[in-house]
Order: structure tokens, then C-alpha cells, then sequence
């Protein structure tokens, strides 16, 4: 059975660890719905931040898609490549947005990369 879990130290919480992969980007790839920003750390594994502005709409609506996000890091970590910090940020307000969606696009962006 996969690990599945999502514990603390495979996310970014502190601004300055958002603010440090936007700085230190050295991808930034941009889809359809998401845009994803990758920079190396010191880790032996990756971690994830979230961001999700008022522009897409309501909370319930920016919960969405941050538990969607979540979710796809949580059941597929094979897709992230250790040792980088990756922030995702939604991108295009859709109501409509699905997991197979974010997840097909996600899996596009990072597979078509040699890291």
C-alpha cells in the first residue's frame, strides 16, 4: 500500500517559503486552469503550497480547489519529483472544474519536464 498521507513537513506554510520558490523558481509552467512554480530545496522529498486568490470566487468555491489540489498530491506523489518545492496556484475561475481535469493537467506538465 502507498503512503498517502500529507503530513506537515511535505507542505509549505510560511510566506517566506512562498515567497523563496517564487524567487528561486526554476520552472514555472502554465495551464489551462493551474500555474505551477518549482524551485530545488534541501529535502529528500517534495513539498506542496497552495494558493487560491478571492479572484476565483467564493470560499467554498477556493476550498474546492484547494482540496482538490491536496488531493491529487496525496494520491499520486509519484507525479512531483523529490527534492523540489512546488507552489500551485489556481489560475482560471470554472465552476465546472473537475479532479480528472486538474489531474490530467497536472500530470502533463510535470511528465513533459526532465528534472
Amino acid at each position: 500500500m502507498s503512503d498517502e498521507r500529507f503530513p506537515k513537513c511535505e507542505r509549505l506554510r510560511k510566506r517566506k517559503d512562498f515567497l523563496r520558490v517564487d524567487a528561486k523558481k526554476t520552472t514555472r509552467i502554465l495551464t489551462e486552469h493551474i500555474i505551477i512554480l518549482a524551485a530545488p530545496n534541501s529535502e529528500r522529498h517534495a513539498r506542496i503550497g497552495i494558493t487560491v486568490s478571492k479572484r476565483i470566487g467564493t470560499a467554498v468555491k477556493r476550498n474546492r480547489y484547494k482540496r482538490l489540489f491536496r488531493e491529487i498530491y496525496r494520491r499520486h506523489k509519484e507525479l512531483f519529483p523529490s527534492g523540489y518545492d512546488f507552489v500551485l496556484i489556481a489560475r482560471k475561475p470554472d465552476n465546472s472544474v473537475r479532479h480528472e481535469t486538474l489531474f490530467q493537467e497536472i500530470s502533463n506538465a510535470l511528465g513533459s519536464r526532465a528534472w
